[in-house]
């Protein structure tokens, strides 16, 4: 019996970013590059690996390689642990890839029986009129207080703690959540 002795897979390791790890920098293009062990990388990404629990921890930087692939060069464990200058390109960046403004009022909810609901509400970002989809999956409750809304165009809104809105919305809210 012959064996294969060849990886199938690359696997990758988990690289934690420390200050002096990486150099960032916003492209006249508006994209950020870095530099990270000595290489360059143009157009990175940088994702919250767990935006509902801690926004400022656990940052992925990746590249998207010739073929098209995105590739992680590490995780940034803490936003707070990087210089003023790199922590202030990573939240401008990270505010404008995760926009999501807030409710902060739901004048109106119209069911219309076919799988919509729309929403007439407040938010941080002024009078939304909002179409949700399939709301049973586009209304996701996290930790039994933040409320997730996916609307049709894929734009996110969030209640961060339901029980702080005003209580005329929560009711409104209550057969859907």
């Amino acid at each position: 019996m012959i064996k294969n002795t060849e990886s199938v897979f690359e696997v990758d390791t988990l690289k934690i970013l420390s200050d002096n790890d990486i150099a960032l920098e916003k492209a006249e293009s508006g994209f950020l590059n870095a530099t990270a062990f000595g290489e360059t990388y143009e157009r990175v990404s940088l994702t919250r690996l767990i935006p509902f629990i801690d926004e400022e921890k656990y940052i992925s930087v990746t590249y998207k390689t010739e073929d098209n692939e995105w590739k992680e060069i590490g995780v940034i464990e803490d936003i707070r642990k990087l210089s003023d200058e790199k922590q202030t390109i990573v939240r401008e960046y990270l505010s404008f890839k995760y926009y999501i403004p807030v409710i902060t009022k739901i004048n109106k909810i119209t069911d219309n029986r076919m799988g919509y609901l729309f929403l007439e509400a407040e938010t941080t970002a002024g009078p939304k009129k909002i179409a949700v989809n399939d709301w049973w999956h586009n209304f996701r409750m996290i930790q039994n207080k933040m409320l997730s809304v996916t609307d049709a165009d894929g734009n996110r809104y969030c209640v961060p703690e339901i029980e702080r809105l005003d209580k005329a919305s929560v009711k409104k809210l209550q057969l859907f959540i």
